[in-house]
């Protein structure tokens, strides 16, 4: 009987040592569970949201679309004037920008006829200067790069030299076929032609515009159209001020201009008669329609940029001469 209370005496701090460290991995089984149930639970919300950010970028693609399906839609076939205008948009031609109303979402439109641009082949030196000087070069670079696209469009004084072929270095001696050609002229590089985005001291995105978006090859004349030139491509014009071109741009927006003889009425503002030949409200074939689909409580938003050929005479009326997926706009 001693010898079993003795046995038993002994067993007992083993038992509790046992029960201790059977709470411990109780508690670390637990412990090991309760993380698994967290990042389990971390994974499932990732995935919810990107699975919904997917969703809402796919929509608002959907929506990018059918806004510039609707200005091609208004540019190849417009509405007579018997017929009323649509309820689900505010565009018209003669305006740049524009919003299609969807249920669920809209697109912000802006659709700006290639007239509204400086043409690259027929600009004058000055009002090429003019143009990289609004979008921050040096005066001295700015002139300095504008004679370099003279030349580089002009013919070569060579008359020797093979047409077909260029030179690796040096002027091309021939028209510019599309606008990013402009990189290759001595002076021009990637910030100039497509702009620049730093971080200021608050932490915020500022943006500076590039010069490529004021230059085409497609609008064939030396004028620009009033209603869709850009600020800075307004201000290219010899005698324009800043103040004018942003008077250009306030009229415009409630009406159209009808002619260039507007200006002076609606701006309060004259024209100087330098800058006359320089202006057009004629409509040209080609526009570049960029359209930003956003859904209704979500953030997402997704751009498309399209550029049309509206041929009136042909079976469709229209072409699509380039489509940019997630094109940004300014």
């Amino acid at each position: 009987m001693r010898e079993t209370s003795r046995i038993s005496l002994v067993a007992s701090p083993f038992r509790e040592r046992q029960s201790g460290v059977a709470l411990l991995v109780v508690l670390w089984v637990v412990t090991l569970m309760v993380l698994l149930v967290l990042v389990f639970s971390n994974a499932v919300q990732v995935e919810v949201r990107t699975a919904t950010y997917r969703k809402d970028a796919a929509q608002a693609h959907a929506l990018a679309s059918g806004g510039v399906e609707a200005a091609i839609l208004e540019l190849a076939y417009p509405p007579s004037e018997n017929q009323k205008p649509s309820p689900f948009w505010t565009w018209r031609l003669g305006q740049r920008e524009g919003v299609v109303h969807f249920k669920g979402g809209q697109a912000e439109l802006e659709v700006i006829g290639e007239s509204g641009k400086v043409d690259l082949n027929l600009a004058t030196s000055q009002q090429l200067a003019r143009l990289l000087e609004v979008h921050g070069s040096a005066p001295a670079e700015a002139q300095q790069m504008a004679k370099s696209i003279e030349d580089w469009r002009s013919p070569s004084p060579n008359d020797a030299q093979d047409k077909d072929s260029a030179p690796a270095k040096g002027a091309k001696h021939a028209p510019f076929e599309f606008v990013e050609e402009a990189l290759n002229v001595p002076g021009m590089n990637r910030g100039i032609f497509y702009g620049r985005a730093e971080v200021n001291t608050q932490g915020k995105v500022e943006t500076e515009s590039g010069v490529g978006r004021d230059l085409t090859v497609r609008s064939r004349s030396s004028q620009l159209n009033i209603n869709y030139a850009s600020e800075a491509a307004l201000r290219s014009v010899p005698g324009i001020t800043e103040s004018l071109a942003q008077g250009i741009v306030r009229a415009r927006k409630q009406e159209p201009f009808k002619t260039v003889v507007e200006i002076g009425d609606r701006t309060g503002e004259s024209l100087p008669d330098g800058a006359v030949p320089f202006l057009t409200t004629s409509e040209a074939a080609t526009y570049t329609i960029v359209s930003t689909g956003g859904i209704e409580g979500s953030p997402v938003r997704r751009t498309v940029e399209a550029v049309v050929l509206v041929e009136p005479q042909g079976a469709l009326r229209y072409r699509i001469v380039a489509w940019y997926d997630d094109s940004w706009n300014e």
